[in-house]
Order: C-alpha cells, then structure tokens, then sequence
C-alpha cells in the first residue's frame, strides 16, 4: 500500500448530476459514518418553504442556482463534519467549485447514463422540470459539466449498475486509499 499521508475530513461533498444517486448514497454515506447530511434541496425547502422546482418556476433558473449555490457555500463554511450534497449547479460557480477543492474537502462524484438518470429524474416531483425529454437535457448537462466535475478530482463512481449501499461502500474504499480519515464502520 502507498505510504499516504491521512488527511481529516471535515465535509463529504456529494456531487453530480440531477438523478445520479446524491441524495439517496448521501444518507447512506452520513448513516454509515455518523455524521448529519446536508442535501441543498432539503435544506433550501426547509428555509423558504419551496421546493427547488417552485423556486424555478417562481423566480427562473438564475435564482434558483443562487439559491443552491448560497447553500452548497454555507453548508462547506460550517464546522462538520457532514455528508453534504450539493446540487449540480453549483460546479458552474467558481466560488463552489474553490470551496469544494477547500481544505478538508472530500468530493465523490457520482455519474450515471443519461437514460438512467432521467428514469431516476422523473420519479421525482421536487426536481425542476427542463422539457419534454429529460435524457437530452442531462445528456447535454454532462457534455457541459463534466471537465468541472472532472476538475475537482473527486472519487468517480458510475451508479447505473450498482445499488446505493454499493455505491456508498465503494467511495469509503476510495476515500481511504486516497489517505482520507473516516471513522469505522
């Protein structure tokens, strides 16, 4: 095994694109270590009141991303530790792409098809909607997004063939071969 030095994590950044599996292998993940989740979209409705989706429809698309991107900032500022799961917007920011690479900072991010994913978008309600064809729009998200995501040099995983404990228990292997401190379990 390498010789590694450990490095304290103080945040669990969960990232991706909408329908990857961030909030379901988030809890798994703050579950298995103890530690609080912080998903933005939960957070955001528990502040205003709205879900992201009202938020678009009321406000437009720029506001809300404010809004996810204020909270991905604000979760990051804290204490921790915690498993945060940011909304993928918040990779187009240079301000949340600086404090996700931030001291103490861990990043998985988790990837799936555009089919995949949009099957998982449209299970749920809370999600803004972008059009009559899902798997294009996250298709061309992934296109755009991707060299961002790729930047913050996180755990990659591919969730399309596994099931979220699988996930959860691939990134902790990952982490710590990457020299991060993770509590047992």
């Amino acid at each position: 095994m390498p010789d590694v030095a450990t490095r304290l994590i103080r945040h669990l950044a969960v990232v991706g694109l909408m329908g990857t599996g961030k909030t379901t292998v988030g809890r798994i993940l703050a579950r298995r270590l103890g530690w609080p989740m912080r998903d933005s979209d939960e957070e955001i409705e528990a502040l205003t009141g709205k879900t992201v989706r009202e938020h678009r429809e009321v406000l437009g698309t720029d506001a809300m991303h404010d809004l996810e991107a204020r909270a991905l900032l604000h979760a990051l500022a804290g204490e921790g530790p915690d498993v945060v799961g940011a909304a993928a917007s918040t990779v187009d920011r240079q301000d949340c792409r600086g404090a996700l690479r931030g001291t103490g900072v861990a990043v998985v991010w988790l990837t799936a098809s555009p089919a995949v994913a949009a099957q998982r978008f449209l299970s749920s309600s809370h999600r803004p909607w972008y059009g009559d064809d899902p798997a294009t729009f996250l298709a061309r998200q992934a296109r755009e997004r991707e060299p961002q995501f790729r930047a913050l040099d996180g755990v990659r995983i591919d969730t399309d063939e596994r099931d979220p404990e699988a996930v959860a228990e691939v990134a902790l292997a990952a982490l710590r071969a990457r020299g991060w401190s993770l509590p047992a379990g």
